[in-house]
């Protein structure tokens, strides 16, 4: 059986936001594309890394896609665009959408849209840039790359991308944000005290290879105690209450 160019992996815990989005990617046209959805409607998954690694064991393509199943793409040829900015690029570790950039200061690169009403946000870019780490709503591996680093067993539903894009470039990798005319329904408030608590993990497991860990939520500090295990809850308190407010940054 010839192989798929793309597995595309998501997970599926609503029927109608999933029916949705493989309506919509249906829609797209020019791309070799197998479509691999791990059920997770009753909770039988604890983790994202546990779901996703069942998901390669069952696919084919050349390409490893993941993503959230409220990821629309906005017109019919987004995705095989998407495709060739990959093959463009070829040697890269992690490929997504949004991401953070190595630097003192912690901003979002993207062309992407989010929130119910479509807003754009971030730096908007139109070309490929070199990133620390990315977005997990939307990221892409080769199947050579994911062989060497594949995903962990930290358990939760969290830096999963950023964890892959940071082992990537320990080998020796570059990661990339690439523009997609693409929209991320959810408006990303998807982080709760376990965010927090697994970033310490990732912080303390990966924190010697680099000066600070830069995502799309939060810079995180490797060096001095108030900065790299006190700052971190009080950034999240802060973000919470401002959300809950209805204060957007």
């Amino acid at each position: 059986m010839k192989n798929k160019v793309f597995s595309i992996i998501t997970i599926e815990n609503n029927k109608e936001i999933f029916q949705t989005f493989n309506k919509n990617l249906k829609k797209q046209k020019d791309i070799d594309y197998e479509l691999i959805a791990i059920n997770n409607e009753n909770n039988q998954y604890s983790s994202a890394r546990d779901a996703y690694r069942q998901a390669i064991l069952q696919s084919k393509g050349e390409y490893l896609l993941f993503l959230h199943p409220d990821i629309y793409f906005l017109d019919s040829f987004a995705l095989r665009d998407i495709a060739t900015k990959v093959y463009e690029l070829n040697d890269f570790g992690v490929i997504g959408v949004a991401g953070c950039p190595t630097g003192k200061k912690s901003y979002i690169v993207t062309s992407i849209f989010q929130g119910e009403s479509r807003e754009a946000f971030g730096t908007r870019i139109k070309r490929p840039i070199n990133v620390q780490t990315v977005d997990e709503c939307f990221f892409i591996m080769k199947r050579d790359i994911y062989d060497k680093i594949p995903f962990s067993t930290i358990k939760g539903w969290h830096f999963y991308a950023v964890e892959q894009c940071l082992r990537a470039i320990i080998i020796g990798q570059k990661n990339y944000v690439i523009p997609a005319r693409i929209w991320h329904k959810s408006a990303g408030a998807s982080e709760d005290s376990n965010y927090i608590k697994t970033g310490k993990i990732i912080v303390n497991k990966y924190g010697q290879y680099f000066d600070s860990i830069n995502t799309t939520i939060t810079k995180w500090y490797i060096h001095g105690y108030l900065k790299k295990y006190i700052l971190p809850w009080v950034k999240h308190w802060k973000r919470m209450m401002e959300w809950n407010l209805g204060i957007k940054k």
